[in-house]
This record gives C-alpha cells, structure tokens and sequence, in this order.
C-alpha cells in the first residue's frame, strides 16, 4: 500500500500545474530528489540540483512541489524528510537498490553505464522493451533488462529469455553488488554522462513500478 501511493506521489507532484512553462523535470527526476533527501539529509538545493542534472530553477520546483505535498520539509541546512515522507522513502528503497556505476562488458554502449536492481519485479516485464524505451526517453543511449530466476540471469527476447554465462564478470559484479533473488530484475543502462545514466535507470525502474 505505502508503494502504491509513494507512487501516486511521484505521478501527483510531476505534474502539479504551475505558472508559466512547464517545468524541466519528470516523475525520475521526483524519485531521485525524494531518495537523495531520503539518503543524505539536510540536502541544499545546489547540491540536488547536481545530484538530479537539473537547474537550479528545477530543482527549486521539485522542493516546493514536494513541501506542498508534506513529503519533505525545509530547515536551516536544507530539506529533510517529514513523517510521511519517511515512510514513502522507506516503501521505495524496499524495492529500489542504488544506482551503482559498473563495467559491464559488451552491454556498455556509452561512456558511463549504470545499474539498479528492483526487488520483485519480474513479473511485470515482457520483453524488455518498456524498460528500454522509458530509459531512452530520459535521455540515456541504451538500456536492458535482466531477470533473475534460479540465481541465474536471463535476458527477455523477442522469442524466449537468454540465459548469461554463470562465469560471465558481469553477472559476478551484480551478484556482488546486489545479492539478488529470485523474482528480482536488474536494470543496465548506458549514457554519455553520469545525470543521464541515472536518469534513464530511474526511469526503467519506475516502468516496473507504475
């Protein structure tokens, strides 16, 4: 239930109407702010303008929209977690690891490839694709999608799901990373630069979400 409306949330401030253009932001960059509040507080506004690759103006936006909806709250030293907040924070990182910078062998398609596992979502993907296009959309070059099933990896095709070599470094370096279980899914998305990368995985990431 706290994961549904951590979600209504997100959907709910990315688009709040506002004055004048609309804002350089999406439903992405809202989880990133709420999880970097969440994972660093007080947080300053210059400092998530960083984290999220978005203007000072955007990032000045995000806060207000999430203090209008009594997520978070602003002191001296920045923003913080409210009550609420926390407990929507807490429902998102259940299902959402870190986004961790990685090599990952030949499905590295771009300077800075990216991955992040979320719990339980293996049921929700087809064929990959839905992952691929949301993370394209924010802006990242490439992306796939990774399942997990009896502690081995697959990768969905058009026609069945490849298994990687259980010898395979990537397959190593997620293990180490993530430890993950069966019914888990792991998101690996490519991107000329670090904001975009991150970007395009919260994105692929909250496809298995919504």
């Amino acid at each position: 239930m706290e994961l549904r409306k951590a979600i209504q949330v997100l959907n709910a401030v990315s688009k709040m109407p506002s004055p004048g253009p609309s804002p350089a932001f999406s439903q992405f960059h809202v989880c990133l702010a709420l999880l970097a509040i969440g994972d660093k507080s007080p947080i300053g506004r210059l400092e998530l303008s960083r984290k999220l690759g978005v203007g000072e103006g955007a990032a000045r936006t995000i806060i207000k929209r999430l203090s209008q909806a009594r997520v978070i709250t602003t002191v001296k030293e920045g923003c913080v977690l409210t009550s609420p907040g926390q407990l929507l924070y807490k429902a998102l990182r259940s299902k959402l690891s870190n986004i961790v910078s990685i090599d990952a062998g030949q499905l590295a398609l771009d300077k800075i490839t990216v991955a992040i596992a979320v719990r339980g979502a293996a049921r929700r993907v087809k064929r990959g694709l839905e992952q691929r296009d949301a993370a394209i959309r924010a802006g990242a070059t490439s992306a796939c999608t990774l399942i997990i099933d009896k502690q081995r990896y697959f990768m969905p095709t058009a026609d069945r799901n490849e298994e990687m070599p259980p010898d395979d470094h990537l397959v190593q370096v997620l293990n180490d990373l993530y430890h993950p279980k069966d019914g888990d899914v792991v998101a690996i998305v490519s991107a000329p630069d670090r904001e975009r990368a991150e970007q395009g995985a919260m994105a692929a990431a909250l496809e298995l979400l919504s």
